[in-house]
């Protein structure tokens, strides 16, 4: 299942790379997620990737039954984003995977941070395919974990907006 989603942030793209490779803003989005307990780890190499690695556990409210002998009462999610040096206009390209060690669910694809329409606004986008290889139940599993990322992704647009704000 192909899934791309926007998030608008009011900042440059220097600002919000800066946002998003803060280890403070990624603990703060990982607990407002709902997170039971994470780990956060950012990493910059001497080429200049820095790579954003989260494991957070998230309580497995609201997994249908059929799903809940897999989880159990909590769910494992592991993201890493890995993002390449800024082009010549500020704007970054990365990878980004998302796992659930565990689970036959991935997500893979690419993260961008592109200048807006507007001055001093940043498009982030998340773009890439979430699979689920479950036989029988596949499409409904990747239809409920996509719903769960849409909801993640407008909560994590309001942090960054407060994160921002702050600074």
């Amino acid at each position: 299942m192909r899934i791309t989603e926007t998030i608008r942030h009011p900042a440059d793209p220097q600002r919000t790379f800066e946002m998003l490779t803060d280890h403070a803003y990624q603990v703060r989005r990982c607990e407002r997620s709902g997170s039971l307990d994470q780990t956060v780890q950012v990493e910059t190499a001497p080429d200049g990737t820095t790579t954003v690695t989260t494991q957070r556990h998230l309580p497995s409210d609201g997994i249908p039954d059929m799903a809940k002998g897999l989880i159990g009462p909590r769910l494992l999610v592991v993201e890493t984003v890995r993002w390449g040096s800024p082009d010549a206009d500020g704007e970054r390209e990365g990878a980004m995977s998302l796992e659930m060690p565990g689970l036959p669910i991935t997500f893979t694809g690419g993260i961008h941070l592109r200048r807006g329409s507007e001055p001093q606004v940043t498009d982030h986008v998340v773009d890439g395919d979430l699979e689920a290889r479950v036989p029988l139940l596949g499409r409904r599993v990747e239809a409920m974990v996509a719903e769960r990322m849409r909801e993640i992704v407008q909560l994590e647009e309001r942090v960054a907006r407060e994160w921002l704000a702050e600074g």
